[in-house]
C-alpha cells in the first residue's frame, strides 16, 4: 500500500496543469504547434501570449523553409510580422495559393524573367520590360513602365540582373548592357553563334554560345563610367575558352558551366578565373540545363537525369542529390539564400519545392490549377517569401502565397 507521502506526491503531479511549466517547457511544446492552435493558446493567458510572441514565433520563422529567408523577405512588396511569416511557410508546404496568368501569348515563345521588390521584368522577342508590382490581387501591373528595345531586334536568350543594371544576350550573338536610371544601353558583338547564357560580376562579363566557345570579358579600366551609346570597346576580351556550356554562373573567382549534352557523363565543369584552367567536377550528369551558386564553394545543378544535385567544389563531388518524383528533368532554378530551392520541372507547368537539410524529399509540388491542351515546361522561375513567378511558353503564372482561404492542393504525399 502507498503510503501518505506517495499519496500527496502523486496527487500533487496529478494536478499540474500545462500553465504550471516553466517558460522552456512551454516553449518545446508550442514549437510544434499550428498557427492555428498558437493563436488559440495566444488566448489562454499573458504568460502563453508573451512566449508565444517573444520566443515561439521567432525562432519558428528562423527555421521557415521560405518565409524566413531574409533574402525573399528583401524581394517582397510587404513587411511581414513574424507570425505572418510562418503563416506563409506552412501555405508553402500545404499548397495553399491562388493563381493568376499573365502575358499570354498563342504563338511559343520563351521569356527571360528577372525580379526585384517592386519591378518585374520579363523578355518578349527582343525587348525586356518592367512591370510594376502591386499589392491587389492583381500582384502585378499588366502596362509597362518602361521598354528597352523593340520587337524587330533579334530575339533576347538570356538575362542577367545585378543591381539596376541588366545584362542581356541575343540570337545575333550580341551582348547589351543596360542600366534603367539613366536609359542608357550598349551593344557589342561577341560572335556570329546564338547567345545561350550571360552572367557578370563587378568587373567580369561571361557569354557562352550554342555551338561555339565561352567568353571572358572584362571592364576594369571604364567600371565607374556611365553607359554611353558610344563607348566603343567598353568590354574588352580577356580569354575565350574552347567549350559550349547551356548555363553558366559566376562567382568571385570562378566560372561553372553545364553542357547540354556529355555522353561521358561529365556535363559539370568549373574554370578558374585567375589560371584560365578547367576543373572537371565529379557529378554524373549527361546534361545541365541550370547551375547557381549557393556560397562560394557550393553549386547546385539542375540535371537532365531528372535530379537536384548539391556539388561542392572542395571535394568535387556531390554532397546531396533530389530525385523529381514523376522523372521530369528540372529546367531552372531558384535559391532563396537558407533552405529553399525551387525547381522548375519539364512537364505540366510544373514546380517543386525542396528543402536542403533534407536529401531526396520533395516537400511539395505545384501543378496548374486549370487543365491545359499543351504541357509546357517551366523555363524560368523567381520567388520572394510569398510569391512564385514562372514562365513558360505561352504566358507567365503568378502563384501567391499570401491567401489563407485558398484550397489547399497538397501533392506532397502522392
Amino acid at each position: 500500500m502507498p503510503s501518505e507521502s506517495d499519496t500527496g506526491s502523486i496527487s500533487s503531479t496529478s494536478s499540474r496543469q500545462l500553465c504550471d511549466l516553466d517558460e522552456y517547457s512551454l516553449e518545446h511544446v508550442f514549437l510544434f504547434l499550428s498557427v492555428a492552435d498558437l493563436d488559440r493558446c495566444v488566448l489562454v493567458c499573458k504568460k502563453f501570449q508573451h512566449i508565444i510572441q517573444r520566443f515561439v514565433f521567432p525562432k519558428k520563422c528562423l527555421r521557415a523553409l521560405v518565409g524566413g529567408s531574409p533574402c525573399g523577405a528583401a524581394l517582397s512588396l510587404y513587411a511581414f510580422t513574424r507570425r505572418k511569416r510562418v503563416k506563409l511557410d506552412e501555405n508553402w508546404r500545404y499548397g495553399r495559393y491562388e493563381e493568376r496568368s499573365y502575358f499570354n501569348h498563342n504563338v511559343m515563345y520563351i521569356s527571360q524573367l528577372a525580379i526585384d521588390r517592386d519591378w518585374l521584368y520579363i523578355t518578349h522577342r527582343g525587348r525586356l520590360q518592367a512591370h510594376r508590382r502591386t499589392k491587389d490581387r492583381q500582384m502585378v501591373a499588366t502596362g509597362s513602365q518602361w521598354v528597352m528595345g523593340v520587337a524587330r531586334d533579334s530575339d533576347i536568350t538570356s538575362l542577367v540582373q545585378m543591381g539596376d543594371r541588366f545584362l542581356m544576350g541575343r540570337m545575333n550573338g550580341q551582348i547589351v548592357l543596360y542600366d534603367p536610371a539613366t536609359t542608357r544601353s550598349y551593344s557589342q558583338t561577341v560572335t556570329n553563334d546564338i547567345i545561350k547564357a550571360v552572367d557578370f560580376n563587378t568587373d567580369v562579363y561571361a557569354v557562352t554560345t550554342k555551338n561555339d566557345s565561352t567568353y571572358i570579358l572584362n571592364r576594369s579600366s571604364l567600371e565607374l563610367e556611365p553607359l554611353s551609346m558610344h563607348s566603343d570597346g567598353l568590354l574588352t576580351e580577356s580569354f575565350v575558352f574552347p567549350e559550349a556550356y547551356e548555363t553558366i554562373k559566376l562567382n568571385s573567382n570562378q566560372l561553372v558551366g553545364g553542357k547540354f549534352h556529355c555522353s561521358k557523363k561529365q556535363a559539370l565543369q568549373l574554370i578558374d578565373l585567375f589560371s584560365c584552367t578547367m576543373i572537371q567536377l565529379n557529378s554524373p550528369s549527361m546534361a545541365v540545363y541550370d547551375v547557381l551558386w549557393m556560397d562560394e564553394h557550393c553549386i547546385l545543378s539542375g540535371n537532365f537525369d531528372t535530379t537536384m544535385r548539391l556539388i561542392d567544389t572542395r571535394t568535387g563531388g556531390d554532397e546531396a542529390c533530389w530525385t523529381d518524383p514523376y522523372n521530369a528533368s528540372v529546367y531552372c532554378l531558384s535559391y532563396n539564400g537558407t533552405y529553399a530551392v525551387h525547381c522548375g520541372m519539364k512537364y505540366h507547368h510544373r514546380a517543386n519545392l525542396y528543402d536542403i537539410r533534407v536529401p531526396n524529399r520533395c516537400v511539395q509540388m505545384y501543378f496548374p490549377s486549370k487543365k491545359h491542351n499543351h504541357y509546357s515546361p517551366v523555363y524560368s522561375i523567381a520567388a520572394d517569401c510569398s510569391q512564385m513567378f514562372l514562365v513558360t511558353d505561352h504566358n507567365l503564372r503568378i502563384l501567391n502565397f499570401d491567401a489563407d482561404w485558398a484550397a489547399t492542393k497538397d501533392y506532397a504525399a502522392m
